[in-house]
């Protein structure tokens, strides 16, 4: 078995987690995985938290009684890494306390607007992640780390990190796999394929049914809005097709359609909010842009095509989707182009 080691990405509200943070990094070192993280937050420390996050393996927030510090937008620092982790499709576990309103009044939020904002990402956190475990104590939540994260490992498995001196372990593996693929797509291709497991095509303009977030400014405040919102298949196409071109990684299929609702959602935002004057931090459901992916695939829009040199995953449009591009099919439909910077 090969020797691998996971590393995770630990977001906290701040300073008052301290101990749970300490509790939480030992655990998982002694169960063999790097932790890292940001326990001081400034303006200039985001970027910084993004490569981490980008390089991690598993993502673990740990929600005590605060809101914690907030950037110059009003939103959290830790709010605002939950949201790049689940842009990135990072695997994301929650270990909150049980019951916040217990804990000592100097560990919770001073002003009613944060304990407002602190039981708004609660609740978002029970509502969009799976994996949510709580604490009451410091051992429960050793305990927690112990039971829940071995699991993680099988529900969402990542390449991880191998030790080099297992080189060797990981090219034996690598060709056993392979030997087991080829095998079994010998065995799919005398099989005939279940209906009911393929994603059955759709036409030009049938309608993609979706939800996104934002944040609307209005009379200088900001409010987070949730759209639901359709565009045709013709539309989408017309979307994205620009961006992949190229072979362009996988990541740009969310960043382009965020650039787009970010670009069009004023009108959106303006149906709860009339005198909504800018939108930003557009995010498209994540579920939905898998279901986007899948479906663009399905209907030969595009197709993997290699890797670039930092191991991601590449796509590009094919030669149908092309032609469909360059005739008037989309003209209807064609909205807000994106040249692809890539």
């Amino acid at each position: 078995m090969l020797d691998k080691r996971y590393q995770v990405f630990i977001s906290t509200s701040g300073n008052e987690m301290q101990p749970e943070r300490i509790i939480l990094s030992q655990t998982l070192v002694g169960m063999g995985f790097f932790s890292w993280g940001l326990e001081q937050r400034t303006p200039l420390s985001t970027a910084f938290a993004r490569r981490q996050i980008d390089d991690c393996d598993y993502v673990v927030l740990l929600l005590g009684s605060q809101y914690g510090e907030q950037s110059v937008s009003g939103v959290g620092y830790m709010h605002l890494e939950y949201i790049y982790a689940v842009t990135k499709q990072k695997p994301i576990i929650v270990f909150m306390h049980d019951d916040p309103d217990s804990r000592d009044p100097s560990l919770q939020d001073a002003t009613p607007q944060l304990r407002d904002k602190f039981k708004e990402f609660r609740q978002l956190l029970q509502k969009e992640v799976d994996q949510v475990f709580s604490y009451r104590s410091l051992r429960d939540l050793e305990m927690a780390v112990r039971l829940n994260m071995p699991q993680m490992l099988e529900r969402y498995p990542v390449t991880g990190w191998v030790r080099p001196q297992n080189s060797q372990s990981l090219h034996d593996e690598i060709d056993r796999l392979k030997a087991r693929n080829a095998q079994l797509e010998t065995e799919l291709g005398n099989r005939k394929v279940d209906p009911f497991l393929s994603v059955p095509k759709v036409s030009m303009h049938e309608l993609f049914a979706f939800e996104y977030r934002m944040h609307a400014y209005q009379d200088g405040n900001f409010k987070e809005l949730k759209i639901q919102k359709k565009l045709t298949w013709a539309q989408l196409l017309s979307i994205l097709g620009s961006t992949f071109t190229n072979p362009t990684p996988e990541e740009f299929f969310s960043k382009r359609m965020n650039e787009y609702l970010n670009e069009t959602g004023l009108e959106d935002a303006r149906v709860e909010m009339p005198r909504a004057h800018a939108v930003a931090r557009s995010q498209m459901n994540i579920r939905a842009l898998h279901s986007l992916k899948i479906q663009m695939r399905q209907n030969e829009w595009i197709v993997p095509n290699g890797r670039d040199d930092r191991q991601r995953l590449l796509w590009q449009i094919t030669p149908k989707a092309s032609k469909l591009l360059d005739s008037n099919l989309l003209d209807a439909d064609r909205i807000h182009q994106f040249k692809s910077a890539y």
